[in-house]
């Protein structure tokens, strides 16, 4: 029997409630209402596949420091948070519905997956070349694909155009509420509802964290959610919606220079420099209109008024931009961490050229978990860090530069995808697939500094965006014509009744 949707979104947001008063004071009563949760969230998955997806995709973004909130103190996940039971369950019951009807198969068809499968058997074949253990390479490998699970899944699902248009939108949408939080962090309070910013070392005062708890994981969400507002902004048909998009774009680029976090700068720079070159010059000229127009808004704005003042406390000072960035970049000279990383890495790889120390022995959190050998044996260590904060070098040094190409080749083909479709697309398909290659692009630039495919923030938004451009630039059609638009169409098959 299906409900009416909006009872079953009372009937969530009161068990988010009943959570949020009752979970944190006792395990026995938080574990009932996870129970429940969860069994909700099976119904929904069942009769709103599509919305479930999404919606469980998007608590990743409240993982690192909503959902804590919520969970006895007795109970502690660590990274697994709440969006991973929910996505399990989620996935479990769409994978259960595509075989009932027949599109379980789809979900697997074209070279993503074979490049994946391809990805394990090199994993596994330097596992067993350095002796690894079974349970190290199997969580290496585990937590470098697990979040491809949603790009799978999402694909054994029908989708139309509109569909893939509301999907994207959510997942904006969260980026601009995240954007706006952290906005609020200068504008009101640097510890606003007790989200704390982070200190900047080099004068640069406050750094806005937002929800997610760190500038280095909010700046990348607002990195691949900006392309889409910057094509929106010169391809959408109403004027109207030309301007939102474009106030959705100055908003995404104001908090990512409040981030300070100068990796991802250049990452979404160079992105999206590229993307739009390729594909619709009118959004660069977006962007270098809006950069300048942003940098002096984080100037002049007003900051810290909600903040508690002492009667002697002089105004917060306005950070010293040019100042605090050169003397970020004099310092990556002068014994940054991720010069290290980067050096004790190039060591490892340098021995290991061809096929690495074996997954889950260098760089990611795996080896952070079960420990390895490897850190001693090159008298390198992390520092108080889980990982060496570059997915590519994490993965050159356990699986070596063979494995780094299949994992590379498996990118680069769904971009090529996204840009020939693109290319012959108009209005809304256009501002999808120009969106999702750009946003391809941010993200293989912005892994040179973060480990963006490991780990659930913000990995498994990037493999859904990931997958629904892949639907609509079906792989099919790499080499051959593509004639026209995305249609109205499903992709894929719909159940009967639906």
């Amino acid at each position: 029997m299906r409900l009416d949707g909006r009872l079953v979104a009372v009937t969530f947001a009161v068990l988010v409630v009943a959570l949020s008063v009752f979970g944190r004071a006792s395990l026995p009563a938080f574990l009932v209402l996870a129970v429940l949760l969860l069994a909700a969230t099976a119904y929904v998955a069942h009769f709103w596949p599509r919305t479930t997806l999404v919606g469980a995709a998007l608590v990743t973004l409240a993982d690192p420091s909503v959902t804590p909130r919520f969970f006895p103190e007795q109970l502690n996940l660590g990274p697994i948070g709440a969006s991973e039971p929910l996505l399990a369950v989620a996935g479990l019951v769409v994978a259960i519905d595509a075989m009932r009807r027949g599109t379980f198969a789809d979900g697997f068809r074209g070279p993503t997956f074979a490049l994946a499968l391809l990805f394990v058997a090199v994993a596994a074949i330097s596992a067993l070349v350095n002796t690894t253990p079974p349970l190290v390479a199997l969580l290496g490998i585990f937590m470098t694909l697990d979040a491809m699970a949603i790009f799978f899944v999402w694909r054994m699902l029908p989708m139309r155009l509109r569909d893939a248009a509301w999907a994207i939108g959510a997942i904006v949408a969260a980026g601009v509420a995240a954007a706006l939080f952290g906005i609020g962090q200068v504008l009101l309070d640097p510890n606003l509802l007790g989200f704390y910013s982070f200190v900047g070392r080099f004068g640069e005062g406050a750094r806005i964290t937002s929800f997610l708890g760190n500038p280095n994981m909010l700046s990348p969400v607002i990195g691949f959610t900006l392309p889409f507002a910057l094509f929106g902004a010169v391809r959408l048909e109403r004027p109207g919606h030309r301007w939102l998009a474009g106030a959705v774009a100055f908003i995404l680029v104001l908090a990512l220079v409040l981030t300070f976090s100068r990796g991802a700068w250049v990452a979404v720079g160079v992105g999206l420099v590229l993307g739009t070159l390729l594909l619709d010059r009118r959004a660069l000229l977006v962007l270098v209109l809006l950069v300048p127009l942003a940098w002096a808004t984080a100037v002049v704005m007003p900051r810290d008024l909600l903040a508690t003042q002492g009667p002697d406390a002089r105004p917060p000072a306005v950070p010293d931009w040019i100042g605090s960035t050169v003397d970020r970049f004099d310092d990556l000279g002068g014994g940054d961490l991720r010069i290290r990383f980067l050096t004790d890495g190039l060591r490892i790889i340098d021995d290991n050229l061809l096929l690495g120390v074996g997954p889950g022995r260098y760089g990611g959190a795996a080896a952070t978990i079960l420990g390895s050998p490897v850190y001693d044996e090159y008298d390198t260590q992390l520092f108080g860090f889980r990982t060496v904060h570059d997915f590519w070098l994490h993965l050159t040094g356990e699986v070596g530069v063979i494995g780094v190409a299949v994992f590379l080749t498996m990118v680069v083909a769904l971009l090529i995808r996204f840009l020939r479709a693109a290319w012959r697309s108009e209005g809304l398909a256009f501002i999808l697939l120009a969106g999702a290659a750009t946003a391809t692009l941010v993200v293989g630039f912005n892994n040179l500094t973060e480990m963006l495919f490991e780990g659930n923030v913000p990995a498994i938004l990037i493999w859904l965006i990931l997958a629904i451009g892949s639907v609509l630039a079906p792989s099919p059609r790499l080499w051959g014509p593509i004639d026209g638009e995305p249609s109205e169409e499903p992709r894929g098959r719909y159940p009967r009744g639906a």
